[in-house]
């Protein structure tokens, strides 16, 4: 084999490498030139990076930062950490006694004693029955991590001099309006987003 038939092999390699690759780029589309990148049929997510991504309107700015969720109640898992079936969407259970007894009026019939009729200034709570009440504030002070002056005045509980007790009451009426639209299977508590925190881990 002569010399001169290896170095126009070589060149012609070389040659044909760099066109390859100049008319690849310039037949393909540059990226962020639209809404969404495609490749043939697949459509590539807004979650796929890039810097010159376009988001949907009003969408938070996408910084990078990693914020870990809390951790799992126990029995939430299977063994070793996993569930124990793969794929089933399940609410986790809160641990052990912080369980949120219900906060469903008594019916108009019922004689039971109703905790507006003991205890003085119940707004959101009104038609509990009475007895109910301190299970209530228990279940909420263990789900939040809280001791009770987190939201009453020490000793004259009525009062509501504190920011915290008005967010509670509207805490309470989230965890209503949530249940009512999940129905029982997917029943949310505090210890749902607080997780034993006086604030949910953002």
């Amino acid at each position: 084999m002569k010399k001169e038939f290896v170095s126009f092999g070589l060149v012609g390699a070389v040659a044909g490498l760099a066109l390859g690759f100049l008319f690849g780029n310039w037949t393909s589309p540059a990226p962020g030139k639209s809404g969404q990148a495609s490749k043939g049929n697949e459509t590539l997510s807004v979650n796929s990076g890039g810097p010159n991504q376009e988001l949907p309107p009003n969408h938070p700015p996408i910084t990078g930062d990693v914020v870990p969720a809390g951790p799992l109640p126990p029995g939430a898992a299977g063994e070793g950490g996993t569930s124990s079936s793969p794929g089933a969407m399940t609410a986790a259970a809160p641990p052990q006694g912080l369980e949120l007894p219900s906060l469903d009026p008594l019916p108009a019939s019922s004689r039971e004693e109703r905790v507006e009729q003991k205890y003085k200034n119940i707004q959101v709570l009104r038609g509990l029955p009475s007895e109910r009440l301190m299970k209530v504030m228990f279940a909420f002070k263990t789900s939040l991590g809280v001791e009770c002056t987190f939201c009453h005045v020490k000793d004259e509980f009525e009062k509501d001099d504190k920011p915290t007790k008005q967010m509670a009451r509207k805490m309470i009426g989230l965890v209503r309006d949530t249940n009512a639209k999940l129905g029982s299977p997917g029943r949310v508590t505090c210890f749902t987003c607080h997780r034993g925190q006086s604030r949910p881990a953002q």
